[in-house]
């Protein structure tokens, strides 16, 4: 116990995520292509700096995708920005793929870019709920393939409305399985939730109960026992989910289940491969957080002054655990926009799986600062071992599975899984009540052989 305490006084209990400023603007101007024709120099003259606001965004590699707001005066709804910029200046946005590809009420156009997704093949999933003119489409573009378009689903009138004012589709989550590419959309003026196949190239609608109109959505790391997607229906604060596996059923149903109230009415949520859903709510100047393995409890983890915004923030994670935000103040005049960057120790869901040897690796040399990984008391009616509450407390404060920039409170991986046999040998009836930390005792192996995260 004297190691215990000592070491516990070296800990650093920081649990807040630390942003860094990226980017600024005070107006934004686009990178236009030359003025061969004529009707750029037109698109230029209409053009409305003030009106750009960001909606959905992804990342892959070193570029960083965004939807924006649909407006007369914008000339694209989707653009991109370099990730690691050499300028200070902040950059122009860069029409994706091409300025060619928004003209307005051409069918075979992108008309209303919203969700977005990147997968782990390079690739870029755009949503587009049409127009009045075009119906909704699924883009997917081929991201190291030079942005060719790799495919176009547009839906059919018996899966999403074709009549314009019949339909409203807003995001997309990706789920990848063992040999198909699953996206789960949201309709919000549909009673059911829309899932498209990229192996047959197909989508169908699943039926929710009557009162389920969903606008937002989350979906859990598929490498949990109960793969679900989280979902908030459009206009309430309540938070429900239904299991994966009911989505599968082509023309079903799915029975969903309540699990919270948030404060605000989240119009964004994802969920990191730690478990932590993260999510930000119209109107409101700051993001929430919920540990989906705990009962539903949710913490504001960045909070800012008044920004005014009916739209403040959206936000993607990469590859390295990076969670890139976007924050709009349109208080004192004029529309003020940040990119956002923090480590939060955790990956999208679509890089989530690999192992604890690859992860020290890759995060030796990073200082991490604050992470999504904050665990919580134990549920009640459970306890942990004193080794368990030690490990959790080495957990809590960054320490375990990563070297921070102060070489005494570097715990090594062998550390690390002699902890873990400790905790086992004392605790060998634990059946993974403390799966958050590590997997059940019946469980254990050596590196190599389990994935630790």
């Amino acid at each position: 116990m004297l190691f215990a305490a000592t070491l516990l006084l070296g800990l650093c209990g920081a649990n807040a995520v630390n942003f860094t400023t990226v980017y600024e603007w005070d107006k934004f101007d686009f990178l236009w292509p030359p003025e061969a024709d004529t009707s750029i120099g037109q698109i230029k003259q209409n053009f409305t700096p003030d009106n750009v606001e960001f909606r959905y965004m992804a990342v892959y590699g070193e570029r960083l995708f965004l939807s924006l707001d649909t407006d007369p005066g914008i000339p694209t709804s989707l653009v991109w920005l370099p990730t690691n910029g050499t300028s200070t200046a902040p950059p122009k946005l860069a029409p994706f793929p091409s300025l060619d590809l928004h003209k307005k009420d051409i069918c075979d156009n992108i008309q209303a870019a919203g969700g977005l997704e990147t997968d782990t093949d390079g690739r870029l999933w755009v949503l587009d709920d049409g127009s009045d003119k075009c119906p909704g489409k699924l883009w997917i573009f081929n991201l190291l393939k030079n942005d060719q378009t790799e495919r176009v689903h547009q839906f059919p009138d018996t899966v999403v409305s074709h009549f314009y004012l019949g339909r409203s589709l807003s995001d997309l989550v990706l789920d990848k399985t063992t040999d198909d590419l699953l996206a789960y959309i949201t309709d919000a003026r549909s009673e059911q939730i829309v899932v498209y196949s990229r192996k047959m190239d197909k989508s169908w609608s699943v039926k929710t109960p009557s009162e389920g109109r969903w606008f937002s959505l989350a979906l859990s790391p598929n490498r949990e026992a109960r793969h679900e997607l989280y979902l908030r229906r459009a206009g309430s604060n309540e938070l429900y989910s239904v299991s994966v596996s009911e989505l599968k059923n082509e023309g079903g149903s799915a029975a969903v289940k309540f699990i919270g109230q948030w404060t605000g009415k989240p119009y964004k949520m994802l969920i990191d491969g730690a478990n932590v859903l993260y999510a930000a709510s119209w109107g409101q100047d700051y993001l929430s957080k919920w540990i989906i393995s705990q009962p539903f409890r949710e913490q504001r983890f960045y909070e800012v002054g008044e920004l005014g915004a009916y739209w403040p923030f959206t936000f993607a994670l990469d590859a390295n655990g990076n969670l890139w935000m976007t924050e709009l103040n349109v208080n004192g005049g004029g529309n003020r926009h940040k990119l956002l960057k923090a480590a939060v120790g955790a990956r999208s869901n679509s890089f989530s799986k690999f192992t604890a040897t690859k992860f020290l690796d890759e995060t030796s040399e990073q200082e991490i600062t604050g992470s999504s990984l904050d665990s919580e008391s134990t549920p009640p009616g459970e306890t942990q071992s004193p080794l368990g509450v030690l490990f959790n407390s080495l957990w809590k404060s960054r320490i375990l599975g990563k070297t921070l920039p102060h070489p005494q409170r570097s715990i090594s991986l062998p550390f690390l899984i002699l902890l873990q046999t400790f905790h086992c040998l004392a605790d060998p009836a634990d059946d993974g009540k403390n799966s958050n930390l590590f997997p059940a005792c019946g469980n254990v192996r050596f590196p190599g052989q389990q994935t630790f995260f």
